[in-house]
């Protein structure tokens, strides 16, 4: 059977493969965002069962012409909304052999026996480079992390950890009085991870927002709320780029203050964002303390050029794992089987080896290079802003995330309805993305900075990009090109 990989069919399969190869190249390499917005109508074509198969040459023909128009090319200059292109030549080979080797990282001995090493030696690159202590490694209790498939599932293991730490054996008695189980996020910019996986994990919506400052927490509020729920809290969360301004948390300032209150709280870190900079000698110093938290995730796929998908959770004490510990006779108990420490995931492929691939092909110095410029070119596009009369900048710029506002002119600012600059950006941003010729993120945020009036819930864009190829002038042809979609929507709405 020649749609089965073997030795006779060894011909064919390496044509159909050379012409995927060459299909992903030319996506990848397009002069569009997006060729065609796609529409719901699309879904009854696409849900029809194939009952009698297409050959393989002629069903990448159909996804040449029908799918791939309709997809978002993150390798794109114009693409600057998301984080990362995932254009890294070994990361993309990492990608391809991970899944042609057919590697489970479930078990060692014989599901993944070199591959789990590897996986080790990722981790244990991420720990050095943060700054974690680092232990002779003799089984798996000594590694002091886990990959996962997103910042979601790090986020979540993380609170699990947390839960565990604050009462031991929940796990086997189950959540009572979830009330207790509280878990305290930064007000405005709390990932969604954070309370969803509270909920997962069966403490129930138990969020306490704080206040924030320019969105850091504001230390006092944060020192009130942990006196005011003393015993109650299981988890403080802060970010290294948070998923909006990207801004980077007084890290110890709020080490200091949770542990003078109550050592035994569990301290958490989103860095999936800023954990780039610990990479750069010049940048890292943004991130200091972070060595202090109990536990930090990273997500690989966001800033180092690897497609998706890809995170790490890493934890200060690797013997804490035990508290999570699966056992199964289907999980080896076996020194190296990462199926024990990793849950929510059983089987798992052998995602790391795209980074893997990345750290050797770049090495640290390099990988560093890279997030520096992806830090000056947001510089570079602050500057502008501020230059102009028709861009407000809603944010500091810590790592590589411009958040901004298009108005007529930010010198009549106090004249303007906060109504119709949200609706005109709004309209700016749906534009963009029907046209297909560049892409922005979109979303409203409290304006902690009173950059356009304080506490106000505000629709900025943002700028961000993990596209290494990004030049000046396709920051000034982005910007152009607003002011003159700008233009366009104003004269249609009179």
């Amino acid at each position: 059977m020649k749609e089965i990989l073997n030795k006779e069919n060894e011909e064919y399969a390496y044509k159909c493969f050379e012409k995927t190869l060459e299909l992903g190249f030319k996506f990848k390499l397009n002069n569009d965002v997006k060729e065609k917005q796609s529409k719901k109508q699309q879904i009854n074509q696409l849900l029809k069962i194939p009952l009698d198969g297409i050959e393989l040459n002629d069903l990448l023909k159909y996804f040449s012409e029908e799918i791939l128009p309709y997809c978002t090319n993150f390798s794109n200059e114009n693409f600057m909304g998301f984080p990362d292109a995932g254009n890294s030549v070994a990361g993309i080979s990492g990608a391809i052999m991970s899944d042609f080797l057919q590697q489970n990282l479930i078990n060692s001995s014989f599901c993944a026996p070199i591959a789990t090493y590897m996986e080790i030696a990722v981790i244990k690159w991420f720990r050095e480079i943060l700054g974690y202590k680092i232990k002779k490694i003799n089984n798996i209790w000594d590694v002091g992390g886990v990959i996962t498939y997103g910042g979601t599932g790090s986020n979540s293991i993380a609170l699990l950890l947390a839960r565990e730490n604050f009462k031991k054996d929940t796990m086997i008695n189950g959540v009572k009085n979830p009330e207790n189980y509280k878990v305290i996020i930064p007000k405005g910019i709390g990932h969604y991870s954070i309370r969803s996986a509270l909920m997962w994990i069966g403490c129930g919506d138990n969020i306490i927002e704080v206040e924030t400052a320019n969105y850091r927490y504001d230390i006092s509020a944060l020192r009130e709320t942990l006196l005011k729920n003393k015993g109650k809290i299981m988890c403080v969360v802060s970010y290294v780029g948070d998923s909006r301004t990207m801004t980077i948390e007084n890290l110890k300032a709020v080490y200091q203050v949770v542990k003078s209150v109550d050592n035994n709280i569990w301290l958490h870190v989103d860095a999936c964002h800023g954990f780039s900079l610990a990479f750069s000698e010049k940048l890292k110093k943004k991130i200091e303390g972070i060595e202090l938290f109990d536990s930090i995730s990273t997500d690989p796929h966001k800033v180092l050029a690897i497609p998706y998908c890809m995170s790490a959770l890493l934890i200060k004490d690797p013997e804490k794992f035990k508290l999570v510990t699966s056992t199964s006779d289907l999980i080896m108990q076996e020194d190296f089987a990462f199926g024990q420490i990793t849950p929510f995931i059983g089987s798992k492929s052998w995602v790391s080896l795209k980074t893997w691939f990345m750290m050797q092909n770049l090495g640290i110095k390099n990988i560093g290079k890279l997030i520096e410029r992806r830090c000056d070119m947001a510089q570079y596009l602050k500057k502008q802003i501020l230059k102009s009369d028709h861009f407000i900048l809603m944010n500091e710029v810590n790592i590589n995330s411009v958040v901004f506002v298009y108005v007529d002119n930010k010198n009549e600012l106090s004249k303007m309805n906060i109504n119709d600059i949200n609706a005109l950006n709004s309209q700016i941003y749906d534009y963009l993305l029907k046209e297909g010729k560049y892409y922005l993120h979109r979303f409203p945020i409290i304006d902690n900075m009173g950059a356009i009036k304080e506490d106000e819930t505000i629709v900025v864009l943002r700028y961000m990009s993990g596209n290494d190829n990004i030049s000046y002038k396709d920051i000034n042809n982005m910007l152009t090109h607003i002011i003159e979609v700008a233009t366009k929507i104003k004269g249609e709405n009179k």
